[in-house]
């Protein structure tokens, strides 16, 4: 069963707003839709409520008052039918013998005692008739029959005898008329109550969905912002670092080469050879180390953003070569294949770079201990570029799938990761008018397909 429900829950129901400060503090989308259900549902139902309790009781003193009018207006043409009569006596022992109908309509005459002089369906048992008439002669109450029975009870004194005339009926009977087209109108009620409730409950979600959707926009777009604004400071930082670096690195190139020249001058020296070897050496390190920050100076240099058109391919190739320590380092086998050239292709080079940075290091974090990360790029009918990236890492849970591309959601187990790599790297590709989709097996791997226009 909870499955099942489990299909009904919205997206935003288990949600805080991470980026809302303490814990106790943050936006909880699930208590602010219960609160609009709550509150709304209160306005729009109390007054339904107060309306019909207000229209229940009036409808029922009412039918009270008719019921009540009802045996009065019997008796007194009973009375009127009886005092016409020569021997009246005589005829209202007959006339309630002919319309006595026992708990229908029970009709019988007492002596101003209250003692019965004809046999009753409610008072048979008793054998009298509890009557007060020092307010009247005509009397009109409600009573209770031992078996706990509702009654209206009428009686009306006989004139020209010592007779009273009393007329009993069921108040239950009398009320089933009253009763159906209520319950009628009550089932009507819980419907509409019903159908209030789930508008409400509908117009609640859409509008907080709304407001999540809107939530996760904005935090996306906020920390875009700032994780390009970090990468921009750390490619000018590695610019800078580079550009320092090289100062040094060609000092050192041209003393290195001035020793080579005056060790090739120098032909009786003893130890030529080993010093010739160990300064081609020191060369071949400087090199390398200018070679390093050659791939510092490519990634950082194109900081702003300028749609241009750019090699897909070399863009790729500077990435990877600006991880290859790191894939070293985690003994992650690098495959690329660039055999067809992407040609006319263009967009923001360092949004393309932070795409890929982030592809991979997400593709590095899947490979705990080793592994092979493949990377294809094809172009497709000159009009959109598809680059696939496969790792053969730990992969993603068939219940996390959906999530992946989602603010803050990681499944990595480095302290560093915030989950925002693969948020923003779909963001990235949406709003080149791209599209990006993934296929993962648990134990497996997972390959990510993504797909750019030429022109973005």
């Amino acid at each position: 069963m909870k499955k099942h429900l489990e299909k009904f829950k919205p997206a935003f129901w288990d949600h805080k707003d991470i980026a809302g400060g303490h814990t106790l503090s943050r936006f909880s989308f699930q208590r602010k839709w219960k609160l609009i259900v709550v509150f709304t549902s209160l306005i729009a139902i109390l007054p339904l409520f107060i309306m019909n309790f207000v229209d229940y009781s009036l409808t029922r003193r009412i039918i009270e008052k008719e019921l009540k009018y009802c045996v009065s207006e019997t008796l007194d043409s009973a009375i009127t039918l009886i005092s016409f009569c020569n021997d009246v006596e005589k005829f209202a022992f007959e006339f309630v013998g002919e319309f006595n109908s026992g708990e229908k309509k029970d009709l019988f005459l007492v002596d101003l005692k209250g003692s019965l002089l004809t046999s009753s369906f409610y008072y048979d048992k008793i054998g009298s008739f509890n009557i007060d008439l020092s307010k009247g002669q005509v009397g009109i109450i409600d009573q209770r029959t031992y078996e706990d029975k509702q009654i209206i009870t009428g009686h009306s004194r006989i004139p020209g005898s010592d007779m009273i005339l009393v007329l009993v009926r069921s108040k239950q009977k009398l009320s089933q008329t009253w009763l159906k087209p209520r319950i009628d109108l009550v089932w009507f009620f819980v419907l509409s109550i019903i159908l209030i409730l789930i508008s409400i409950m509908g117009m609640a979600t859409f509008l907080i969905d709304r407001i999540h959707k809107a939530d996760r926009e904005r935090i996306k777009a906020i920390h875009q912002v700032e994780y390009t604004n970090k990468l921009t400071s750390i490619g000018r930082l590695a610019s800078g670092v580079a550009h320092e670096i090289n100062n040094p690195l060609a000092i050192m190139n041209q003393k290195i080469g001035l020793i080579i020249d005056i060790l090739g001058m120098s032909e009786d020296f003893a130890s030529k050879k080993r010093l010739v070897s160990l300064t081609n050496s020191v060369m071949a390190t400087i090199e390398r180390c200018g070679n390093i920050t050659k791939r510092l100076l490519d990634f950082a240099t194109h900081t702003d953003s300028i749609v241009a058109p750019v090699d897909i391919n070399q863009i790729m190739t500077q990435v990877l070569d600006f991880l290859g320590q790191e894939a070293k380092r985690r003994n992650i086998l690098i495959s690329f294949d660039n055999s067809e050239p992407v040609e006319n292709f263009e967009c923001d080079i360092g949004n393309l770079q932070q795409i890929f940075l982030n592809m991979f290091n997400n593709a590095f974090s899947a490979m705990k201990n080793g592994g092979l990360l493949e990377v294809k790029i094809k172009s497709y009918q000159k009009e959109k570029v598809n680059i696939w990236i496969a790792d053969n890492g730990v992969g993603i849970a068939k219940d996390d799938i959906n999530k992946i591309f989602e603010p803050f959601f990681s499944t990595a187990d480095e302290p560093w990761g915030t989950g925002l790599g693969l948020s923003i790297t779909y963001g990235l590709i949406k709003e080149m008018g791209g599209d990006i989709t993934v296929k993962s097996t648990v134990g497996k791997g997972t390959s990510f397909k993504i797909t750019l226009p030429f022109k973005s």
